[in-house]
């Protein structure tokens, strides 16, 4: 079979592109320092970061919400403290006025201090976050998990209740009833109780919550690993790469200055 220097031509030109196309490749991985840069390149590859990223930014809105019902829960935590404190200085008030030896106008003093306890309940349910009411009417709804939502209590009944405890206190103080009186204590006990129920409540939910965003968080750490893996380049490994190409081209391209030396005036020699 006769090779004619086209042939050789062709096929040296060829080997060249080739060798220039393969090492243009890894030039390029090693500047964006990703294993792919166009689909066609890996599409498998691509079909799984895309699915990765797809389940990294849906875990990081449940993040998002999960704090978002962490920092709710802890106003409402701060507000329940704050009613608790109330409580118990009404009650101490209350036995206070519940004293045969307490005098009418102490009485009345103390009945003018539990009306200013009761207009801070009343401050404590308009308390309000991102625009909303924090304590009372219809609360907020976070998703937090695949099929997994977790919301707060409304406290419209309790602190309604409250307020009107308060309101027998005072009135009985002001009217020197002592058994009014002991009957507004009465019911501050049971508000006492309801109020550390909901406590209990609002707290076991903040545990939960964050146990939950520790394992999300850690879920978002594994997919970013495996998006890494799939898309980053092991440069180490890379770079040894990069050097064998080069050194592919360089030969290339000496094997062919050596096939195609000879011209014209060579054979006019």
């Amino acid at each position: 079979m006769r090779v004619t220097d086209r042939t050789v031509e062709r096929n040296y030109l060829y080997s060249v592109n080739h060798a220039e196309s393969k090492l243009a490749k890894l030039q390029d991985m090693v500047t964006t320092g990703m294993n792919y840069s166009k689909p066609q390149d890996d599409p498998i590859g691509v079909e799984r970061s895309i699915a990765l990223r797809h389940h990294i930014a849906i875990n990081q809105q449940y993040l998002r919400n999960a704090d978002r019902a962490l920092a709710w829960m802890s106003q409402v935590e701060q507000a329940l403290g704050d009613i608790n404190q109330i409580i118990n200085r009404a009650q101490d008030l209350a036995i206070q006025g519940e004293t045969a030896t307490t005098p009418d106008d102490a009485r009345a003093y103390i009945a003018m201090e539990i009306h200013q306890l009761r207009d801070e309940v009343m401050s404590i349910a308009q308390r309000t976050m991102e625009g909303k009411s924090l304590l009372i009417g219809t609360m907020p709804v976070w998703k937090v998990g695949p099929g997994l939502t977790v919301t707060v209590n409304d406290l419209t009944g309790l602190l309604n209740q409250l307020a009107d405890d308060l309101l027998t206190l005072e009135n009985g103080l002001s009217a020197s009833d002592v058994s009014q009186i002991r009957a507004g204590r009465a019911a501050l006990e049971v508000a006492a109780d309801a109020v550390l129920s909901q406590r209990a409540e609002n707290g076991a939910r903040i545990n939960r919550l964050e146990m939950l965003n520790g394992k999300m968080t850690s879920l978002d750490i594994e997919y970013k690993k495996l998006l890494s893996s799939s898309e980053d380049v092991d440069l180490s490994e890379l770079l040894v790469r990069l050097q064998s190409a080069e050194a592919a081209y360089q030969a290339a391209l000496a094997v062919g200055a050596r096939l195609i030396q000879p011209t014209l005036l060579d054979y006019l020699k």
